[in-house]
Order: structure tokens, then C-alpha cells, then sequence
């Protein structure tokens, strides 16, 4: 088996997908939406930044250094964010999602193979939906 992340993005794409698997014989198990709302993405987003040194994840509200400013793994004073980690861009990427990605939501529906989990359960529990459904 494997895992798409981020494909398809249309329903043309999805529907190209499907003639592809038919084609070799494949099935598709099953496709999985991480429901999350918008605000919440925005924050997550804007607020991820990372240690230059090593690479560790951190975040403004949920996963702070230890001591401020301080890289818990490497003890690194120097952390980055990504260019497009800013509310306008991630405004932008989510329209796009609701124009062209969320119709083929509807198409995954009623072939039957949609999952969706809460994304906005702690990630606990989001880690427990995942692999309730991928095994």
C-alpha cells in the first residue's frame, strides 16, 4: 500500500486517479480528511517557526522552547519561519482548497471510501482516529 498526501487536488485529478487504479487493477481503500477550520489553520500556520540549527518544530501557542528563545534540542539561539507561513498566504491557499479541493470531498462521499477525522481534537486523539482507520 501507500499514502497520497496532497493528491488529487480536483475532482478532474481524482477522476484521472480512478481510471489510472482501474486501469492496473488497483483500489482505492480509502482517502482520509483531516477536518480543521479555517481560524484554526490560519493560527497553526502562522505560528510554526523552526530551530536553524536542527530542524525541531515549535510554535508560538502550543509548543514553546523551554527557555525562551532556545532551541530545547541543540540549544540554538536562531530560529526560522517559512516565507509563506503568513496569514495573507495561508488566507489564500485555503480559498483555493474550499474552490477546488473540497468538491472532490463530495465525490470520495458517495463512492464510499471517505473518512474524516477531527483535526481539531487534541493530537492524541487525532493519532488515535488515524490509526483506527489506516490500521
Amino acid at each position: 500500500g501507500f499514502i497520497l498526501d496532497g493528491f488529487p487536488r480536483t475532482t478532474p485529478q481524482a477522476e484521472a486517479l480512478d481510471r489510472m487504479f482501474d486501469e492496473k487493477s488497483m483500489k482505492l481503500d480509502c482517502v482520509i480528511e483531516i477536518k480543521v477550520d479555517d481560524q484554526a489553520m490560519v493560527e497553526r500556520i502562522t505560528g510554526r517557526y523552526t530551530c536553524t540549527k536542527c530542524g525541531a518544530g515549535y510554535h508560538d501557542s502550543f509548543q514553546k522552547p523551554a527557555s525562551a528563545g532556545v532551541c530545547d534540542k541543540c540549544g540554538c539561539a536562531e530560529f526560522s519561519r517559512r516565507a509563506d507561513d503568513n496569514a495573507e498566504t495561508v488566507i489564500t491557499r485555503l480559498q483555493a482548497y474550499h474552490d477546488q479541493t473540497a468538491p472532490i470531498i463530495a465525490y470520495y462521499g458517495e463512492k464510499g471510501v471517505l473518512k474524516t477525522v477531527d483535526g481539531m481534537a487534541d493530537i492524541d486523539d487525532v493519532t488515535k482516529q488515524m490509526k483506527e482507520i489506516i490500521g
